[in-house]
């Protein structure tokens, strides 16, 4: 019981507020935090415009970095939507899901397969909870605030076309269902996090691996 109330042994807390530097590859469980808005309750909105964004928590599965949080808005529809001009906002956001699935589906950026085109859609935004994958870490500024050191983000999800991949992931990923948690499901936020995927009862493969 001594030894437990002995701290000089313990780490310091100087690598808590490093930032994982820019451009790092990690592997990383991604969660939807459900913020109420949108058809299904996944989307959050925005307290100073009308832009609604996912609300998302990362955690670093393996390596030096394991157990670190990131925390990344993903654009779904910008403050303009709807007038004159693209929705960069959204663009920008539209991308990065379409690389979260390549990457935890094993999809390659120029298969247009009949295989690759269903694994590019979700019926659901909840299904991105969940998923495992290979990001690229940034950092991002406040661009109001000098002083500021920033923030680590998801710069990019990389896909099976990296020469990383395969060794980030452990394994190609296979055809499974996926069960979204947590999330906002009948108005309802489910408790586990990371609920992974899950086979049916019949062993059938999901709609995107038909």
């Amino acid at each position: 019981m001594a030894n437990d109330m002995d701290f000089n042994g313990a780490d310091s807390q100087d690598a808590a507020f490093d930032l994982i530097p820019a451009n790092t590859l990690v592997k990383i469980g991604l969660t939807i935090r459900p913020g109420g808005a949108g058809p299904e309750g996944w989307l959050t909105q925005s307290k100073t415009s009308s832009a609604l964004y996912l609300n998302t928590e990362a955690i670093v599965l393996e390596g030096p970095y394991a157990r670190r949080r990131i925390y990344t808005r993903i654009g779904f529809r910008g403050k303009d939507a709807g007038r004159s001009g693209e929705d960069s906002y959204a663009n920008r956001g539209r991308a990065l899901i379409r690389g979260i699935l390549e990457s935890a589906r094993g999809i390659r950026t120029a298969d247009q397969s009949e295989a690759a085109r269903a694994a590019r859609m979700i019926r659901s935004l909840g299904e991105l909870s969940g998923l495992d994958l290979v990001a690229k870490i940034g950092i991002e500024k406040d661009k109001d605030k000098p002083e500021d050191t920033g923030r680590n983000v998801i710069k990019a999800a990389i896909g099976p076309d990296h020469s990383e991949y395969l060794r980030l992931m452990g394994a190609m990923p296979t055809a499974s269902v996926h069960t979204p948690a947590p999330g906002y499901a009948g108005g309802r936020v489910v408790d586990n996090p990371h609920a992974g995927s899950s086979t049916p009862a019949g062993g059938a493969a999901p709609f995107w691996a038909r």
